[in-house]
């Protein structure tokens, strides 16, 4: 945007760095606060060019304190989506960002995916969600330390607004992050994960699996009839030996429908050669979803047999499920 800008006034180059600067490293919370522009330029760039594409809602914030969700409208046509900031005891603070309005995919226990696709989102409507939350954190005196992409919508399916973001995440006059900070979440759409690849994608990949074969995954994830769990996995093998980083497998437990021990047997079966780690996740209540928890002794015992097949895991505690925050809740409102 900034330099559009600059170009169509005819300004010096220096006026870029000073704009980012202020807005990405100093994080202004307006125009009015540029102080190294002059007063006449600042005017000419609030007529011109909008502070955020996003207009915030409402916040709530989780009974532990931990977890915050937003509710932002789109300036450019009302549509709404949430973004959520998770402060982990250890001192990160993780944003998961939106790429969409809605989703596509359709996955049955997802509440995004029962909303269906209303609209992708621009690369900067996705960095002004984590410019939001970085602003609120300066006053915090934190920063934001981790950016995932497992919000709503399915970012293989706006893979160019996505690669956008990602080149703004971490350019080091803008936010200067690390790639290792950035997690790409996918429900395993291999065409274009293979583009992100070969676009030299090398940050964190994260795959939603939730099922140990295709047979079942097909039931709860439509889109693995179309790329089937194999060639899927191909993919990836591809990704870790290239990058020597491990795949996050996202498995939400599901009561009577994808926990049992002989599932959990399957698992490891699967993936215990791979370089590998799995996250666990109690499901997550979502209203018209008729699915439950799994009971925590069910969840148990599945996790110990990941163990006793020396399968890395980790059984994810849930943040900010009684807000709609955790996974699998955003539905775009609060």
């Amino acid at each position: 945007m900034i330099r559009e800008f600059v170009a169509f006034h005819q300004l010096p180059t220096y006026r870029i760095q000073q704009f980012n600067q202020a807005y990405y490293r100093d994080l202004i919370t307006s125009f009015d606060a540029f102080s190294t522009w002059p007063k006449a330029l600042r005017e000419q760039l609030k007529e011109e060019v909008p502070f955020s594409t996003l207009r915030q809602i409402k916040t709530i914030t989780s009974k532990h304190g931990d977890t915050e969700k937003i509710l932002f409208e789109r300036i450019s046509d009302g549509k709404r989506i949430e973004t959520v900031l998770m402060k982990h005891r250890d001192g990160r603070n993780t944003v998961c960002v939106s790429c969409m309005v809605g989703c596509p995919v359709g996955c049955t226990f997802c509440a995004t995916g029962h909303m269906g696709f209303l609209a992708n989102l621009t690369g900067r409507e996705i960095i002004d969600q984590v410019l939001y939350v970085a602003r609120i954190l300066k006053g915090e005196k934190r920063s934001v330390t981790n950016v995932v992409f497992m919000g709503m919508g399915e970012p293989l399916l706006n893979l160019e607004s996505v690669h956008e973001a990602i080149a703004v995440l971490t350019d080091t006059e803008k936010l200067a992050m690390s790639i290792r900070r950035i997690t790409v979440s996918t429900s395993g759409h291999t065409d274009n994960l293979k583009k992100l690849l070969n676009d030299g994608y090398m940050g964190r990949l994260a795959l939603s699996l939730h099922a140990p074969n295709q047979k079942l995954r097909e039931k709860l994830m439509p889109i693995a009839k179309k790329y089937p769990l194999p060639e899927l996995l191909d993919v990836l093998e591809e990704y870790a030996k290239k990058t020597n980083k491990r795949v996050s497998f996202e498995y939400t437990l599901i009561d009577g429908i994808n926990d049992t021990e002989n599932l959990a047997e399957e698992l490891a079966g699967l993936l215990g050669h791979r370089l590998t780690h799995i996250n666990l996740i109690p499901f997550n209540p979502v209203p018209l979803v008729p699915c439950k928890r799994s009971s925590p002794e069910v969840i148990r015992r599945f996790s110990q047999i990941l163990t006793n097949h020396h399968i890395p895991h980790t059984l994810r505690v849930p943040m900010g499920d009684d807000i709609g925050a955790a996974c699998g809740q955003l539905a775009g409102k609060v």
